[in-house]
């Protein structure tokens, strides 16, 4: 997905987002690219480039001189005439001549024909012999043995005319001289062959050289031009990685995409307990309850009574997209906010596939929800109480009142053989009610959505439905599927919270837990005695 898809509209501070989470791609793009290009052209021969200057005339002095009609190519376009004669100097005879007058006899006619080019120009009578290689000076020895070779093609063509009409008169004069002939016709064919000699020696090429090269100047490698040029198609190619990769990459990037994607609002956001709670299945609640962390279970508590103040919620089912997005650590903690807060809690472990609410308050041995069900315990002996103690004065009473909350925990007990078909059971559902009906509120802890039926039917069994979504975790498709299933659900979602919201792009820079600092302090005040803490 693009930046700002589900939006409408994609501003420049999509881009920039999107530039700075892909800031390494492109910075890498832009250090490679420009970088690679250096050493090639470090490693590249290097190549020189040399040119000589032709001029070209149309003059035929020998036709002036006799006061014969001229042939001129006036009417021709110059820049057809200057086309023509580039075209010219390419016959492969030129080349032969040129590369026989080097003083290198390493150079053939087809590498000169290959190194050499002539370039006509468009507005002037002058052709631009140009030659590379990787000696500048045979670079320049080239092009001028090229340049001179054409003009003397060029004068030998010019005179070939006048030549071969000289051949014939000398020819029909040896003619007549040998048979004895005498007399004026004689006398005239030896004038007209005079005549002839004098105008070809008189004739001169219609090419001359006006500039020689001297030395090749180098053309390649061009080291700056090329890590300039690299640098320009670093970025671009960085910016286009960097936005490929954001398309095909679906990972969530904020709650604000989530809350979009699956129309429910946010409910809170919770970090991921500190390593030393993990590592010991303690709850941030219960340890820390003065921290930072435990504040956000407060904030998650407070907008759970206000999402829930104008319906009669008693009880709320917890489940996620995937595992281990943390839903079992967060009902756990709510659970005791709540208590906290004065409430009579019921904390029900129904995650049959994996229940890991024992580990949290120790209900190993315990009978659980699958004996309640099956009759084979009683809910005194299946509900677990946690002692106040543990929970701390609630603060509901504010110093003032003994009015306190309780917490009890029904574990999962043994795993049934099939978890959908006991989820789906009546008396399941009348162990829920009598649970609603001695407590404010009842949590339940379900199995994820997109793995397993079960959350879907016990959606039914509930009153509303809280989603735990992990960053990490979730994936945009999905939260796709994950919206298509609670739109089908009989229960309302009530929202979602994100867990370990520290990872949140954006969110909670520079300040722990994402709440600025802010939160009980972890000493106690010293007008707060012992006894009003003790149970």
């Amino acid at each position: 997905m693009g930046p700002g898809e589900g939006r409408g509209v994609v501003g420049l501070r999509d881009y920039l987002q999107v530039v700075k989470r892909r800031k390494w791609v492109i910075i890498q793009a832009i250090v490679l690219v420009p970088l690679a290009a250096v050493l090639y052209s470090l490693h590249e021969q290097p190549v020189y480039r040399a040119s000589a200057q032709v001029l070209l005339s149309d003059q035929n002095l020998a036709a002036s001189l006799s006061g014969t009609q001229q042939t001129s190519s006036s009417s021709i376009p110059s820049a057809t005439l200057v086309a023509t004669q580039a075209q010219l100097a390419r016959v492969p005879s030129i080349a032969r001549h040129a590369v026989a007058r080097l003083k290198s006899g390493k150079v053939k006619a087809g590498k000169l024909r290959s190194s050499c080019d002539v370039a006509a120009s468009q507005s002037t009578y002058i052709l631009t012999f140009k030659c590379s290689s990787n000696n500048k000076v045979l670079a320049a020895e080239m092009v001028n043995a090229y340049a001179e070779q054409y003009t003397l093609f060029r004068r030998q063509l010019d005179t070939n005319a006048i030549e071969s009409a000289r051949r014939q008169v000398a020819a029909k004069v040896h003619q007549l001289v040998a048979s004895g002939q005498k007399g004026t016709i004689l006398s005239a064919l030896e004038e007209r062959e005079q005549e002839l000699q004098t105008l070809a020696d008189l004739q001169t090429s219609n090419a001359t050289v006006v500039q020689l090269a001297t030395r090749g100047g180098q053309t390649a490698p061009r080291t700056k031009r090329n890590a300039l040029i690299a640098l320009v198609l670093g970025i671009l190619l960085g910016a286009a990685l960097a936005f490929l990769r954001e398309a095909l990459d679906t990972r969530v990037r904020s709650a604000h995409e989530v809350a979009e994607r699956l129309g429910l609002p946010l409910l809170g956001r919770v970090p991921e307990p500190p390593k030393r709670l993990r590592a010991e299945n303690q709850l941030v609640m219960l340890e820390e309850p003065s921290s930072v962390a435990a504040e956000a279970f407060r904030v998650l508590r407070t907008n759970l009574e206000f999402a829930t103040l104008d319906h009669d919620v008693r009880t709320v089912m917890i489940t996620s997209a995937v595992e281990q997005e943390g839903k079992s650590t967060t009902i756990a903690n709510l659970a005791v906010a709540l208590a906290r807060g004065g409430q009579r809690v019921i904390l029900v472990d129904l995650d049959l596939r994996r229940p890991y609410l024992s580990k949290f308050f120790d209900l190993e041995g315990r009978p659980g929800v699958t004996q309640l069900v099956l009759g084979r315990a009683a809910f005194a002996d299946a509900l677990t109480r946690i002692p106040l103690s543990r929970l701390g004065r609630t603060e509901a009473d504010n110093g003032r009142s003994v009015s306190r909350g309780q917490l009890a925990v029904l574990g999962s007990g043994p795993i049934p053989p099939d978890p959908g078909e006991f989820v789906s059971s009546a008396a399941l559902s009348s162990v829920l009610e009598q649970l609603r009906k001695v407590a404010d509120i009842v949590l339940i802890d379900a199995p994820p959505l997109l793995s397993v039926g079960d959350s879907l039917v016990l959606s039914a069994k509930v009153d509303a439905v809280l989603l735990a979504t992990r960053m990490e975790k979730v994936r945009r498709p999905m939260l796709s599927e994950l919206k298509r299933l609670i739109d089908t659900a009989p229960t309302r979602p009530l929202g979602f919270v994100v867990t370990g919201a520290e990872s949140e792009s954006g969110y909670g820079e520079g300040y722990g837990y994402g709440y600025y600092g802010y939160g009980y302090s972890a000493k106690p005040q010293p007008d707060v005695k012992t006894e009003d803490v003790a149970t």
